[in-house]
């Protein structure tokens, strides 16, 4: 059975080290991102509903490949976000999954300028819904 009401709990950003370690924003993010992805599958959010769901961010970075040849290169950067979530049916966990998903990016060009290591907003978002809507669907 499905439950039709449904809360996220908690959202907690266990990340230890990057730029959006510890970050408040990601978490408020995360939360809002799940509670969409809820709502659109047809569940009611409410604070009080006996199923909750709550989720850990174990890890976020970006991955970076680079390939050259000369004064060509090519360049692939992936932002990959783990997280691990919880449904809790009246106080008791009843399915505990951990989900990994990426977005990436490729550029070529015929000079190599690279600042390394920054996330790029577009590419941070995407893996953030990705792994939301993957974590809703495991859970339910």
């Amino acid at each position: 059975m499905r439950p039709t009401e449904i809360t996220v709990a908690s959202v907690q950003n266990n990340v230890q080290i990057g730029a959006l370690a510890g970050n408040r924003n990601l978490e408020f993010g995360v939360k809002n991102m799940l509670e969409e992805f809820l709502q659109e599958a047809g569940h009611d959010i409410s604070d009080d509903a006996p199923t909750q769901i709550k989720v850990e961010i174990l890890y976020l970075d970006v991955l970076k490949t680079q390939s050259n040849l000369s004064v060509f290169h090519n360049n692939k950067e992936a932002v990959v976000i783990r997280m691990r979530g919880k449904l809790i049916q009246d106080g008791k966990v009843k399915k505990t999954v951990i989900v990994e998903e990426q977005a990436e990016e490729v550029s070529m060009s015929a000079l190599l300028i690279d600042d390394g290591g920054k996330f790029n907003q577009t590419n941070l978002s995407s893996a953030l819904k990705k792994s939301c809507n993957t974590l809703i669907t495991k859970l339910l």
